[in-house]
């Protein structure tokens, strides 16, 4: 049974509106095109409609969303891009508590439906865009997945204790890799473990367009606005790294201890302007149309018994993420490397796979 769980946004009380999604589409569709047409084109509605409810929502809100000058396209006002930012900074936030939730509810109601060859999986995981796309085709396969979203250290603490059947970690290449992997291991068994490659993603940092090329330092000499992921999060155990290597402690951040749970949440609160500078996955960044500097390349893992691999629901895991839905979703996912999801990497790998000398699978 799969059950989905949405949020809405009720705007006023005398009379209450539910704010449409297709408005924030629209929004969403000027900041990429700069152009109403091309918004009203990718929101699938007549540019009349696109056109009335952008007027209507200016109206109920008492200032203006969308400039529209003859000639020159379209653009976001200020109140526009803070009402975009916040709508999907407010989502992001919710959207794995919601998840979690349904998933909770479907588990409950599967002994009163019989429903007929559905299998449960606990799975703890730092979030990752390969993550939430693997969950889905595992709903799909009539295995229901108990996703605790939790810091990378975290999910392997909780494999370790039992807590979880699986652990979805990252580990950075190069250096950075080495220092946390001599962190992670001691929560694994070479004779007992396995692990699956999910996805290679870039992560970096990111910041409205226009914005010169930063660096770690040039963050705490400018005193920029930084938003950061939580404690335990494999972007924010990244970025310590990157402070250590430059010397810098984390009180000379500004903002250091702002936090948020998702990639798009950053991304979104520097869209609207309440950040200057994040440090994330590149697809968030492209996303909320922001600037985007590489910092390292990281691989996203799954820890599983090796035991348990044969057997189902584990014998899922390798077949979805090595099939060609994942691959194809994944294809759309910028900065997102799906070549070889699904192989299976022992322990003893795991120094190959951080110096980049792990063979590809086309």
């Amino acid at each position: 049974m799969e059950i989905q769980l949405a949020l809405r946004w009720q705007i006023g009380s005398n009379p209450v509106e539910e704010l449409p999604a297709d408005l924030v589409r629209l929004l969403d569709g000027v900041e990429r095109g700069g152009n109403l047409q091309f918004a009203a084109r990718e929101t699938r509605i007549s540019y009349r409609h696109a056109w009335g409810l952008v007027k209507h929502w200016e109206q109920r809100f008492g200032c203006g969303l969308v400039t529209l000058e003859r000639g020159r396209g379209s653009n976001l006002t200020p109140a526009g891009e803070l009402l975009r930012a916040a709508w999907h900074k407010t989502q992001d936030r919710t959207a794995v508590m919601l998840a979690e939730a349904a998933a909770q509810a479907a588990r409950q109601l599967e002994a009163m439906a019989h429903e007929p060859g559905v299998a449960s999986l606990v799975l703890a995981a730092s979030h990752g865009f390969g993550l939430t796309t693997l969950v889905t085709l595992l709903r799909a396969s009539k295995v229901m997945p108990e996703l605790q979203i939790v810091g990378s250290e975290e999910a392997l603490k909780r494999y370790a204790a039992a807590q979880a059947q699986v652990a979805g970690f990252h580990l950075p290449q190069g250096p950075h890799g080495k220092k946390l992997w001599a962190r992670f291991q001691r929560y694994l068994d070479a004779r007992r473990d396995m692990l699956l490659l999910v996805e290679t993603r870039e992560l970096g940092f990111m910041a409205k367009r226009g914005t010169p090329r930063l660096a770690v330092e040039d963050i705490a000499a400018k005193q920029l606005r930084f938003l950061n992921r939580q404690a335990g999060s494999g972007s924010r155990l990244v970025f310590d790294l990157l402070l250590a290597d430059a010397g810098i402690k984390p009180a000379r951040i500004a903002g250091y201890h702002n936090e948020e749970y998702t990639h798009n949440a950053v991304a979104a609160v520097i869209a609207g302007g309440a950040a200057d500078v994040g440090f994330g996955a590149r697809t968030a960044a492209e996303q909320f149309g922001l600037t985007f500097w590489p910092e390292v390349t990281e691989k996203y893992l799954l820890a599983v018994a090796r035991e348990a691999l044969p057997r189902k629901p584990f014998s899922a895991l390798p077949r979805l993420l090595a099939g060609a839905a994942y691959k194809r979703l994944l294809a759309g996912i910028p900065g997102s490397d799906s070549r070889a999801a699904g192989k299976a990497i022992e322990l003893k790998q795991v120094a190959a796979l951080i110096n980049a000398n792990l063979p590809r699978t086309q």
